[in-house]
């Protein structure tokens, strides 16, 4: 009878290039996934943190008189021919100005001042002064690099964090946070998601999602790893009789997703490996097991089957 496989002499040779084009991406993978990881959190921390931070410190700068000799120390004058922005000028002093030899020159400068004089405040409106702020920003962003929003945004955590760890802190904070409360629609958000943020982030030796199981699921024969979350909830203790506790089973190869499931405490098999090597496993479908966990024999067994193709006499 002929063999259902090929011997290992007899590969051919659209095997071998399949064979060498899927090592070359596990070489090339976790590279290219590494980096979009890396740009994809930069991308999120420049967009919602650092770029309103940048953004608020550029505009405190180009936005007020005080703001205005800071940028005066830099060498950057808003009213300087380059950010003169010819469209808001309005029809009578652009008239004057042609008629005194155009945008340029001595005259120029000291009559295009003075009509802004006339209209300056403390707080500068760019339409109301004829500047375009576009180029403004411009020139302010080459002077203020865009790393100042990233320490700024590190010493306002740590303020923050500072702030709240005395009386003063939690009291405003409780008070914020009853204020939000009473807001329609925040309420239904606020809240949950406060909660779901203090769970992963505080600091709180009670928490439970440190602890690594293997649980039941889906069924009493198949085991899943899971993460127990909580104690559980009262009325599901009470209704079935016993001691059930919250676990988050996560799916591979994206455990962000995944089901949260009630089990009685004695069904779950503790897991002695940390929160991120079981995640690994979950996201690599297994196959990153800790050196710890993982069953020579087996692996041993599994591997002699890759390598030796079975025949059929």
């Amino acid at each position: 009878m002929q063999h259902p496989f090929p011997s290992p002499g007899k590969t051919p040779r659209k095997k071998r290039k399949r064979g060498l084009f899927l090592r070359g991406l596990a070489v090339l993978l976790p590279t290219v996934l590494t980096l979009f990881v890396f740009v994809t959190v930069f991308q999120f921390v420049d967009r919602y943190l650092t770029g309103p931070i940048n953004g608020a410190i550029y505009g405190a700068l180009e936005g007020n008189g005080l703001g205005w000799t800071v940028l005066d120390s830099m060498d950057i004058d808003p009213y300087a021919r380059e950010f003169l922005d010819e469209d808001r000028v309005p029809d009578e002093l652009s008239d004057r100005l042609e008629g005194l030899g155009g945008y340029g020159g001595d005259t120029f400068k000291v009559t295009l001042a003075a009509w802004r004089d006339e209209h300056q405040t403390f707080l500068r409106d760019f339409e109301a002064l004829a500047i375009d702020g576009k180029a403004l920003r411009e020139a302010t962003a080459s002077k203020v690099h865009p790393a100042v929003g990233v320490v700024l945004s590190l010493v306002l955590v740590l303020l923050l964090g500072y702030l709240t760890s005395g009386l003063l802190g939690k009291t405003s904070i409780a008070a914020f946070d009853r204020i939000l409360h009473r807001i329609p629609l925040v309420r239904s958000v606020y809240p949950y998601t406060k909660q779901l943020v203090e769970f992963f982030l505080s600091d709180d030796n009670n928490l439970e999602f440190d602890s690594v199981v293997a649980a039941p699921y889906p069924s009493d024969n198949v085991w899943a790893l899971g993460f127990v979350t909580g104690t559980g909830m009262k009325s599901i203790n009470e209704g079935l009789g016993g001691e059930y506790v919250s676990v988050f089973v996560p799916t591979s190869p994206m455990p962000m997703t995944g089901f949260t499931v009630f089990f009685e405490r004695k069904r779950l098999i503790p897991i002695d490996v940390p929160v991120d090597e079981a995640l690994r496993i979950v996201v690599s479908a297994g196959v990153l097991v800790p050196p710890s966990e993982r069953v020579e024999e087996l692996t041993t067994a599994l591997e002699t089957m890759v390598r030796v193709p079975r025949t059929v006499a």
